[in-house]
């Protein structure tokens, strides 16, 4: 058996779409880092011509490379096998993956062809699939998610199941068993699973994962299409290799942080968050309580958390003049959300009790959250992770929400409910 590396790490760039370009750019990058005999660097590249999978040698050398022609980067089993290829030739102490990504990126002609598959026989209006690639629910991860919600046959069904919670609900149930998949091929959890898409940072995601990752790095908002600084962040972990997952996790915070800092992007969403997985209960036994306490006081606090979300949406897109993606795909940062409840003066003293507690749980450094960090003082009232709180009256809560394990094991899909009913 070969000696083990101190880390393997899988970068795993699904870039057939729109962002091939800065796909390539991350991989140069990778290449230019090279790998050592203690940390040793894979890569996968999938793009409109066809994909190709790495392991990197020295600095600008491919040390072994396969051509795969057509394939499905938005397939599960096609990363499962993907991480089992490096991480079986490369064993490590641990084992870090990078899933590269829109966290969408469905074009027209996907979704027809994928239409085709799940409802076979019958004819995919290309108006509809046109609409649909544009929707907020558009933003999935895997393909066989997408196959999953164009099976339905009423069209009235398709489009609830399209908005964006179902989406993400399903993308993190596909996204849980991938994981768990790969932790069981090397008996061990990853020490590191890195989104380098958009809006992943999310509570949910979080609590998906928990038992088969035990670092989680993300963002709650959108990601510049140059992506992760690689060269900075490979760098140090060369330069340090012996760090453990907590340690290279506040690094990327940090260097992404610093790098957009002195190059802000257009948009101005730079958010980025990690969180250790091992104390992530300490979080959501603070938002269950407060979850709890919402729920049986309805009547109360309904009008309080509708204020305390219009308030945080017109703070975070400078009363509209900036385009702010969370609210459109309904999902709120949990610290906003939070501070909000705790500082109205029409709470009840035990919302507020909890709301603080809730605040507490994302102190950075002290607990779960193991570093934060922005670019927009729009965002300086944000704890780094959000959740899904679909405003009332706009479309119902998701269906596929409740086969979530955060939404099974806390109180927060209740509240949902009580919240939807208040305004019934």
């Amino acid at each position: 058996m070969p000696n083990k590396a101190k880390w393997t790490v899988l970068t795993y760039i699904a870039a057939h779409n729109n962002l091939e370009a800065f796909g390539k750019k991350s991989l140069t990058e990778i290449l230019n880092i090279g790998s050592t005999a203690e940390v040793i660097h894979g890569a996968l590249f999938d793009g409109p011509s066809g994909a190709a999978r790495y392991v990197m040698g020295e600095p600008g050398y491919v040390a072994l490379q396969e051509q795969l022609g057509s394939f499905d980067s938005g397939d599960p089993d096609g990363l499962i096998a993907t991480a089992n290829w490096l991480f079986k030739k490369h064993p490590a102490e641990h084992y870090g993956l990078i899933l590269w990504s829109h966290g969408s990126g469905w074009e027209p002609s996907e979704i027809e062809t994928v239409a085709g598959e799940a409802r076979p026989g019958d004819q995919t209006d290309i108006a509809e699939t046109r609409e649909r690639s544009a929707m907020p629910g558009s933003r999935t991860l895997f393909r066989s998610t997408l196959r999953a919600i164009l099976k339905p046959q009423k069209a009235r069904e398709r489009a609830i199941l399209f908005d964006d919670g179902t989406g993400h609900s399903l993308d993190t149930i596909e996204l849980a068993r991938v994981t768990g998949a790969i932790a069981e091929s090397v008996d061990q959890p990853l020490e590191l699973l890195g989104m380098d898409a958009c809006l992943m940072g999310n509570v949910e995601v979080a609590y998906e994962v928990r038992k088969s990752v035990r670092c989680l790095v993300a963002s709650e908002e959108l990601v510049p299409g140059h992506s992760w600084p690689y060269e900075n962040i490979f760098k140090a972990l060369r330069a340090e290799p012996s760090q453990v997952g907590v340690e290279l996790a506040g690094l990327i915070v940090d260097r992404y942080v610093s790098f957009y800092t002195a190059r802000p992007p257009a948009g101005g969403d730079v958010t980025k968050a990690a969180i250790n997985l091992k104390n992530l209960d300490e979080v959501v036994n603070a938002i269950d309580q407060l979850a709890a306490a919402l729920a049986v006081s309805m009547d109360v606090h309904g009008d309080v958390l509708w204020s305390v979300q219009q308030a945080t949406r017109d703070r975070e897109t400078v009363q509209g003049k900036r385009k702010q993606s969370k609210f459109d795909y309904y999902l709120w940062d949990v610290g906003s959300l939070a501070a909000g409840l705790a500082a109205s003066s029409k709470s009840s003293a035990d919302v507020q009790q909890k709301s603080k507690l809730a605040l507490n749980a994302f102190v950075p450094g002290k607990g779960a959250l193991i570093a934060a960090g922005h670019l927009g003082d729009w965002f300086d009232d944000t704890a780094g992770f959000s959740t899904y709180l679909m405003p009332p009256g706009q479309q119902r809560i998701s269906p596929a929400y409740s086969q979530l394990a955060y939404a099974r094991d806390t109180h927060w899909h209740e509240m949902l409910l009580a919240y939807h009913e208040h305004f019934n």
